[in-house]
């Protein structure tokens, strides 16, 4: 149970009252305030994240739609070169000499080779005589006519469909990539033209956006690179200079025969990381209000129940107050109502019986109300850990026979038939006010619940070092549904005026008081009628143990 003290404090004369909240409230109210943060940071921060990653598929598409508009510009270079280099195929005829001045007059070209249909190497011809450049060529591509690797040009497949009668070879030899332009004729020679690659590279480069017009008119730091095959930096355009283990944002490969070849695109780090800060800042943002929110709700929240437990704990103090205020003159009342009792046994006359039945009610009400007043005492002691056992030697069954005298009056007017079946007659360590406490709020039951007369059935034992009592009635019993509720404070079976009155807290303290006494109150099922266990820790006394 949650509970708040109240310190006061003395500061110049003026009383002040501060509630404090104990561990447990502590953490609940932090836990308010701090989970709902901690939903929201977490599913913020996944929101956040995931605009982040958003936000950078839209820059790596946008870098890719660049990418792919250079690798259009490499494209249509080769398809330039395409069209040029199939008119220079068809234009070689047989003579070597004229072939060979085709290829001094055209800078491009670093060398023709023409192949007969039957994979023969008619030019250069290996076995004539070859100049410095022929010679060359033929060490650095001979097996490509020793395997006849160029020959499924403009052949008929199994299938029947024939290959293309042009297209790229690419081999690489000496520095890196070297690029093959073949055709075959209609006469079904096979002509080949080996670009020359510094020429090609330069050209390719020449056709790619300036450097310097490209640093001078892009508006956000990046850096495109076109990266051959060994991972070595061609050419690159842009305004940035990634450092250099940076990895590119994006990259593509370009068409065929450069497809070994990467383009790719960098950009600034810092201003990449600027990408998905509005989802942050927003999430900060909010996290910073629903904070806000919570703590000035947690405020509010304490300081009203501060109030609330301020006015709890005066009403608890006017009642124990007011109850300590009654007793006094509640036991003078009871103290004359009996000496006056005494009095009228001694004065034997009609007048005199009238008088003792209304001192007798008196005397009823009077213990009626001295039994309320200690409940209001016992259980607020019980809310504040105060009640504590005052064990002395006794005996149970006298305790008991002395609590049913009190109420024989009572249960007689009403027709209630008690049978005590004393088999607690040791002497032993008990709290006789607990016991009679108990016994009092069932026995007061019954006479508020067995208003109708029948049976009311008393039973103690004492085996080992406890003490048993079952108290049995013939009343009304308590209904299946309302059993497990009943020993709960302020719980009544009916909250009708016109009911039976009682404040709902006595089986609550007749089991609070016996469990203290190390046992416990239990509800027995019966068939008709309620049954009550009471069960104490009862060591016999020690007089009682040496006799």
């Amino acid at each position: 149970m949650l509970v708040s003290r109240r310190r006061n404090c003395l500061n110049g004369g003026t009383r002040q009252e501060i509630v404090v909240l104990s561990r447990k409230q502590l953490i609940f109210f932090w836990g308010m305030v701090c989970l709902p943060l901690v939903v929201i940071a977490g599913l913020g921060w996944r929101l956040a994240h995931h605009e982040h990653d958003m936000a950078r598929q839209r820059v790596q598409a946008l870098l890719l739609v660049r990418l792919q508009d250079s690798a259009r510009t490499i494209d249509e270079y080769f398809h330039q070169h395409e069209r040029r280099l199939q008119v220079l195929i068809e234009s070689v005829g047989d003579d070597p000499n004229r072939i060979r001045e085709l290829v001094r007059r055209d800078p491009h070209v670093g060398q023709l080779f023409v192949v007969d249909v039957s994979g023969a190497l008619l030019h250069p011809n290996p076995a004539g005589a070859l100049n410095k450049a022929e010679r060359r060529f033929l060490g650095d591509f001979g097996e490509l006519f020793l395997h006849n690797d160029l020959l499924p040009l403009g052949a008929t497949g199994d299938d029947g469909a024939a290959s293309p009668t042009s297209g790229w070879a690419v081999r690489f030899r000496g520095p890196g990539l070297n690029l093959l332009y073949c055709g075959r004729l209609p006469s079904g020679r096979l002509v080949g033209v080996l670009l020359e690659r510094s020429r090609w590279i330069a050209d390719l480069i020449a056709a790619l956006p300036d450097t310097t017009a490209a640093m001078n008119s892009e508006a956000e730091r990046a850096r495109i690179r076109l990266v051959n095959s060994n991972g070595h930096a061609v050419y690159d355009w842009g305004s940035l200079e990634p450092n250099e283990d940076a990895s590119p944002l994006q990259e593509l490969a370009p068409s065929y025969p450069l497809s070994s070849w990467r383009l790719q695109h960098f950009v600034d780090d810092e201003a990449f990381a600027t990408l998905g800060r509005g989802a942050y800042f927003n999430l900060l943002s909010i996290l910073g209000a629903t904070g806000l929110v919570l703590v000035m709700a947690g405020g509010w929240f304490y300081r009203e129940y501060g109030r609330h437990v301020r006015e709890a704990t005066d009403r608890v103090s006017f009642v124990n107050q007011v109850s300590h205020e009654l007793k006094t003159p509640l036991t003078n009342i009871r103290m004359y109502a009996e000496l006056l009792e005494n009095d009228l046994d001694e004065v034997e006359d009609d007048h005199s019986q009238s008088q003792r039945a209304h001192l007798k009610v008196i005397v009823e009400e009077s213990q009626r109300l001295s039994r309320l007043i200690a409940n209001v005492l016992t259980f607020a002691q019980k809310r504040g850990d105060q009640v504590a056992l005052r064990l002395r030697p006794a005996i149970v069954d006298e305790v008991v026979a002395r609590i049913l005298q009190r109420f024989d009056p009572t249960f007689q007017r009403r027709g209630l038939e008690v049978v005590f079946q004393p088999s607690a007659g040791a002497q032993v360590e008990m709290d006789v006010d607990a016991l009679e406490q108990i016994l009092g709020n069932l026995l007061s039951n019954v006479e508020k619940y067995a208003s109708a007369g029948g049976r009311l059935e008393i039973l103690t034992s004492q085996p080992d070092d406890f003490t048993s009592i079952i108290v049995t009635d013939d009343g009304p019993g308590i209904p299946a549904r309302h059993r497990d509720r009943v020993f709960k404070p302020f719980q009544r079976l009916s909250n009708h005026i016109a009911d039976s009155p009682g404040t709902g807290i006595g089986l609550t303290i007749a089991r609070q008081l016996a469990q203290l006494h190390g046992g416990d109150l239990r509800l027995i099922p019966s068939a008709s009628g309620a049954c009550f266990e009471i069960r104490l820790h009862t060591p016999v006394a020690e007089s009682e143990a040496l006799s």
